[in-house]
């Protein structure tokens, strides 16, 4: 009787733990198969060295998913943001990013990426896309910036780049309901301006099943804006990065043209309050002028010294969700 009773309790613990595999199995099942279904785009800003304990200076960063979780990252930021950055890239992708885009070659941009190249950190990409302008170029125009992006231009034969795409413009690149169209690339005949800033590439990422947008200017300048209002129909977008950390960017006329939504400034809280640490508005900065100029239209503005932030874009506008 003994033995009877050791061998049904031994069949009732095998049959309670095999419907519970098969539950929470189910389950996983049931919530991946629902994530495949989310429309729209997630949407990660990137705080990094922008906050306070983690360097206070500005960089620039994000993470987007697609709707059957494919990664694309844009930049990538600074050099100190490479470990924050690759905790992201191994959760979201398991250390495979399936689409890399750079706005242009300056360390608060590509000085992650190069530590995750050069590094020892096992690192997938299959498909980086850029355009620069001549290394020769970026010597005679952009003295201060040189370093970073002959270093960058060194790294496009790295082997952890699968494949390497020079953009032009009016290129459109599909990524599962993502789709991304090139606006504007480096203009080597810009040689009178913010040089290494105006050489931004310009693209805009749509997610076509919500019919949402966000453009990247990058650090574009006031050359980049007369490029961009020569087709200003292409401009307009839901979401913004505003470009050189939302100060002293691209003009007024090009904000207007782009209409956004939502704003994301990759700035620090000293340059988002233009506070040269003598208070609000102290500086020389123009973080306060573009901030009025985008209270007009009414956004909502993403800021990433209050930390990293995902925003997803669906058929109704958009919400906060969680990184």
């Amino acid at each position: 009787m003994k033995k009877f009773i050791i061998i049904l309790l031994i069949f009732i613990i095998l049959i309670i733990t095999t419907i519970s595999f098969i539950y929470l199995h189910n389950k996983k099942v049931k919530r991946l198969e629902y994530e495949k279904t989310i429309e729209g785009m997630k949407v990660t800003l990137i705080a990094g060295s922008n906050k306070k304990d983690s360097g206070n200076i500005n960089s620039n960063a994000y993470i987007i998913r697609t709707r059957n979780n494919k990664i694309i990252v844009v930049d990538g930021g600074r050099d100190i943001d490479a470990d924050i950055l690759y905790d992201y890239i191994i959760k979201y992708g398991d250390g495979k990013v399936d689409y890399w885009y750079i706005t242009h070659a300056h360390d608060d941009h590509v000085g992650a990426l190069l530590e995750l190249l050069n590094g020892t950190y096992e690192l997938e990409i299959e498909n980086l896309y850029y355009y620069f302008n001549s290394l020769d170029w970026y010597e005679k125009y952009d003295k201060r910036g040189f370093e970073t992006e002959k270093a960058m231009i060194e790294a496009l034969s790295n082997y952890k780049i699968k494949n390497k795409v020079e953009c032009y413009k009016g290129q459109i690149i599909q990524m599962d309901n993502v789709n991304c169209e090139i606006i504007r690339i480096a203009n080597p005949e810009i040689t009178n301006s913010d040089n290494g800033n105006e050489a931004s590439m310009v693209f805009k990422l749509t997610a076509e099943d919500v019919d949402k947008s966000m453009i990247f200017l990058g650090d574009a300048y006031v050359y980049t804006s007369k490029e961009l209002l020569e087709e200003p129909e292409k401009l307009k977008s839901d979401a913004v990065q505003m470009s050189h950390h939302g100060q002293n960017g691209v003009t007024k006329e090009v904000y207007d043209a782009i209409d956004p939504d939502i704003c994301f400034f990759n700035a620090p809280e000293w340059l988002y309050n233009n506070d040269n640490g003598n208070g609000y508005n102290s500086g020389k900065w123009q973080s306060i002028i573009v901030r009025e100029w985008m209270k007009e239209k009414n956004t909502t503005n993403i800021v990433a010294f209050k930390g990293d932030q995902t925003v997803r874009f669906t058929r109704d506008g958009f919400e906060m969700v969680d990184n």
